[in-house]
């Protein structure tokens, strides 16, 4: 799709007085927060009306979003902690908006808002540190077979196009940690597909679909045998060598 939503991070609701600040500091964060929210209120209000009006002249910003008041745009939400997810469902919801979660470090703690409001989580790189000290170390790991057992649809992202190459080792070790190895597959593929609302088009092998699909001699969500050998893009084969794998070649045999 050429454009499916429009990005937004959501403010922090969790401000922390760390001992070195002062109270006038500490007030100010609060205050920021306070005032990024209404900034985003606002705006948004502001591009409702301009949706609802009829306006002659053409305003750019607001019809960047006009999408998510159409239903043609999903608004995808950065957000972490609980109460910035609460928050950022209700605005979603008080505006009549498509929203999916991206990060959505706490999802699990507002699991049942989530899944009332059939909001999709799209989890952050699983090879992380967990989110707070008195979660499990692996809470990364088993975040997205948690979030499915509590019925909510899951994706899997890496941060960074240069993280892409290890997208299938995060998705993998949800395949350790509850998914079974085809619903974590699905976590960088059909689930992916079905949130971005491309699913009739691609993210699974089926007649109809693009040829979308690649060849592995091992198993490709783990990095030990990882080895793709062919790659196909709308049925077309892709060049897989670059300068890494000309390298890779070349100092294999040197010694």
């Amino acid at each position: 799709k050429n454009d499916d939503g429009i990005y937004i991070n959501w403010p922090a609701m969790i401000t922390i007085k760390y001992p070195w600040q002062s109270n006038e500091e500490f007030s100010q964060m609060q205050d920021r927060t306070e005032k990024e929210l209404q900034t985003i209120y606002s705006l948004f209000k502001d591009a409702k009306a301009y949706h609802e009006s009829a306006a002659t002249e053409a305003n750019l910003r607001f019809e960047a979003v006009r999408g998510l008041f159409t239903g043609t745009k999903k608004l995808y939400v950065k957000a972490d902690d609980a109460k910035a997810i609460q928050s950022a469902i209700l605005f979603c919801k008080e505006n009549n908006l498509k929203m999916v979660l991206v990060g959505g470090n706490k999802a699990l703690m507002v699991a049942p808002l989530l899944r009332e409001n059939n909001i999709p989580v799209v989890v952050d790189r699983t090879h992380n540190l967990p989110g707070a000290s008195d979660e499990d170390v692996d809470q990364p790991y088993k975040l997205p077979y948690l979030l499915k057992k509590e019925g909510i649809l899951c994706a899997v992202h890496v941060d960074g196009f240069w993280q892409q190459r290890n997208l299938p080792f995060n998705a993998g070790t949800t395949a350790a940690y509850g998914l079974t190895k085809e619903e974590a597959l699905q976590t960088i593929t059909l689930n992916a597909a079905t949130i971005l609302g491309i699913e009739k088009i691609t993210g699974s092998i089926e007649v109809g679909k693009d040829a979308n699909l690649f060849i592995s001699t091992g198993d490709a969500l783990d990095m030990r045998t990882n080895n793709v050998e062919h790659a196909y893009v709308l049925g077309k084969d892709i060049q897989l060598t670059n300068v890494q794998t000309e390298l890779y070649q070349r100092y294999m045999q040197k010694f």
